[in-house]
């Protein structure tokens, strides 16, 4: 989709605000041009759409200084683009362990990454969010991270469905990280062929994960923030098309908050 056709999908659909990932069906990179940048700022206010947050590729998690040093310049233009926005939340990765190190190792040079984007992104009025991903995914090794950056500002977006999958039950999460979740990604899944550990995107309400409850846990601990849709089409072109999936989502979205 164009940038315009997703805001007014967005619209036609019911949905309050939309979470920039793509552009014209492509990544949005630190170098997109003013006129991108514009459309992406210009079009959701003329639909009357909120900008929830602006998404990253960034891997906190590097080997060397060098990387280190260069995810920190990626992060803070993107942390500029997104207060060019309006856009309140930054996602980041933690990214996968690069091979040959440990977590422990780079516990501190990751949690130095963040710090920096963390520092960056209050002086900009914009909240980094870490994703529950990649190898951080167990709610443990994220507060630990956490706690190493010991700058509250940091915070963590929580995708339910990977804490989920990994075997971590949602109270088990919010217990962990509570206030720290800032932000919540929600999309679901079945198992594929009956084989544990393998599973396919599906419906929001064809697939196993315990969406009712997570949204449940949240509104109990007094959560207030977005409840993001997440429909990766672009990197499972086998799922539904959006067209199906987003308007068929929205009020199981809302009757499990309201039921909650």
């Amino acid at each position: 989709w164009t940038i315009e056709e997703a805001v007014a999908a967005a619209a036609r659909y019911g949905y309050a605000a939309i979470e920039w990932r793509l552009a014209d069906g492509e990544i949005i990179e630190p170098g997109a041009s003013v006129q991108v940048r514009r459309r992406l700022r210009n079009v959701p206010i003329a639909h009357a759409i909120e900008i929830a947050c602006l998404d990253t590729s960034c891997r906190v998690t590097q080997a060397s200084p060098a990387e280190r040093a260069a995810t920190i310049e990626e992060g803070q233009r993107m942390i500029e683009m997104a207060a060019e926005l309006g856009a309140p939340y930054l996602r980041v990765f933690g990214g996968a362990l690069p091979a040959g190190t440990t977590r422990a190792a780079l516990l501190g040079p990751t949690a130095e990454v963040l710090h920096a984007l963390g520092t960056y992104g209050t002086q900009h009025g914009i909240t980094v969010a870490l994703e529950t991903h990649d190898a951080w995914t167990r709610s443990e090794d994220v507060l630990a991270l956490l706690e190493a950056v010991a700058l509250p500002e940091v915070k963590v977006l929580w995708d339910a469905h990977h804490t989920y999958r990994s075997g971590e039950a949602p109270a088990q999460t919010l217990a962990v990280l509570g206030d720290a979740i800032a932000y919540v990604h929600l999309k679901n899944s079945r198992s594929s062929n009956g084989k544990p550990g393998e599973w396919t995107y599906c419906l929001l309400n064809e697939g196993s994960v315990p969406l009712r409850e997570i949204c449940s846990l949240l509104k109990r601990a007094g959560y207030d923030g977005y409840l993001s849709l997440e429909w990766e089409k672009k990197w499972h072109p086998e799922i539904a098309e959006p067209e199906v999936a987003l308007p068929q989502a929205l009020p199981h979205m809302q009757r499990f908050w309201q039921e909650a």
